[in-house]
């Protein structure tokens, strides 16, 4: 995602419980949150069906194995939840639906809102949940590391508009990832790369000037990718999306197969290139825990820089980072917390500041960094044999600094010491 907007306060849950039928005793201490959440069993799969209508969905989640459920739904109002076992007693606990003894899918049935704050179903039609608000969309884990599946069928579409959405993501992927956008939507195909992925885009109204110039260049970099670091994880179609997010919100967001950017920056190539990137890491590989926002978000914007330097030509990639450059600058006078902080899941993205744009441009200049002692080239089939290794799953910023090494013999470390792990500013 670009990092130039800001997102609201996740969503507090009400307690509440329901009667269970089932004649099978369920684990009261755990209703009542005596038990550990994180020992809760992990989400397999979710499957959706909405309405956007009545605003209300039902939730079929499929578990890795039976047990204890403690599902993130602090902006949910939950109606009913059942299992193979029948009607299920539940409580809601700070914003966590809790049920015991689980058997079978896990079925519930809820109704959602809008919001405002970029954290959930937007007044413009389109669903931002990353980074934890997912709850506020339908019943999750939002911790990235913990992937899923996903299907999704939405009812209640508004006559003369259109929904775009995946109707299935095959590939375990972070629950952020899923979205949908909802307008009265143009598409023009980019054409198909050498793997056999269309590459498409999205407009709405009076949006196609912008929308060609962002995406020129897109079918070319998506195809760059797909050579250079290996095959796409999430299906043959692909799309930048325009939405409409609210005023001083830019950017985009890594809601692949069809990723979303905001209406004023549809003509940005780099937003674009950025957002198709994540496609790779943030989306194909997962954060290991939030610390690792570099590894996402850092390796995107140097791939940005290098793919459309390689499609565009070199002076286009001096142009990017000269603008990486600057914002650099400007990160670093406003300050934040260290782009790569120590620990695993011990910070707040947000309200640590760790959401600055000290992981995107510290991050890609480390790369810069470290192509400028191995070699561009040399670098690009490290970042490659790193995704093809850690494929739809959770990976850390040190395993890439180990995999830099492994491959190249340089030890990477004093650069990540000196770029990732500084505090700057006044924050």
């Amino acid at each position: 995602m670009a990092p130039r907007w800001l997102i609201g306060l996740l969503l507090v849950g009400v307690s509440c419980a329901a009667e269970a039928t089932s004649d099978e005793p369920d684990d009261d201490a755990w209703l009542d949150g005596k038990g550990d959440a994180a020992s809760a069993v992990n989400v397999a799969a979710t499957h959706l069906d909405v309405d956007l209508g009545s605003r209300t969905a039902v939730a079929t989640i499929e578990l890795e194995k039976y047990g204890n459920v403690a599902l993130e739904v602090g902006g949910l109002t939950v109606t009913d939840v059942t299992d193979d076992r029948g009607h299920r007693r539940y409580r809601i606990i700070g914003g966590t639906l809790r049920v015991t003894w689980v058997r079978g899918p896990l079925v519930v049935s809820y109704g959602f809102t809008e919001h405002a704050q970029a954290d959930g179903l937007l007044p413009g039609g389109s669903t931002v949940i990353w980074p934890y608000f997912c709850g506020n969309l339908f019943p999750c884990h939002s911790q990235p590391a913990d992937g899923s599946r996903f299907s999704l069928n939405l009812d209640g579409v508004p006559a003369g508009q259109s929904a775009i959405y995946p109707a299935e993501i095959k590939a375990d992927a972070p629950p952020y990832m899923l979205a949908w956008a909802v307008g009265t939507y143009t598409r023009a195909s980019l054409g198909t790369t050498a793997a056999g992925t269309e590459v498409a885009v999205y407009w709405l109204p009076r949006g196609e000037t912008a929308a060609r110039a962002g995406t020129r260049h897109l079918r070319a970099v998506f195809d760059w990718y797909e050579r250079t670091l290996g095959p796409y994880a999430f299906g043959r179609e692909v799309a930048a999306v325009s939405v409409v997010w609210g005023e001083g919100l830019y950017g985009g967001m890594e809601h692949h197969p069809y990723w979303h950017v905001a209406k004023d920056a549809m003509s940005d190539e780099v937003t674009h290139a950025h957002e198709a990137a994540h496609g790779w890491f943030g989306d194909g590989v997962r954060l290991r825990c939030w610390e690792d926002f570099v590894l996402s978000e850092g390796t995107v914007s140097y791939l940005s820089a290098r793919a459309l330097g390689a499609v565009a030509g070199p002076t286009m990639e001096a142009t990017i980072w000269a603008d990486y450059q600057v914002e650099l600058d400007d990160a670093i006078a406003t300050g934040g917390a260290p782009a790569w902080p120590t620990g695993c899941n011990q910070i707040d993205i947000i309200r640590d500041d760790l959401f600055t744009n000290l992981p995107y441009m510290q991050g890609a200049f480390f790369y810069k960094d470290v192509a400028a002692v191995v070699g561009a080239d040399q670098l690009d089939q490290v970042i490659g044999r790193f995704y093809r290794a850690h494929k739809n799953q959770p990976a850390s910023m040190q395993a890439m600094i180990d995999a830099i090494k492994a491959d190249t013999g340089f030890d990477a470390t004093p650069i990540a010491t000196a770029r990732l792990r500084k505090r700057f500013g006044p924050r």
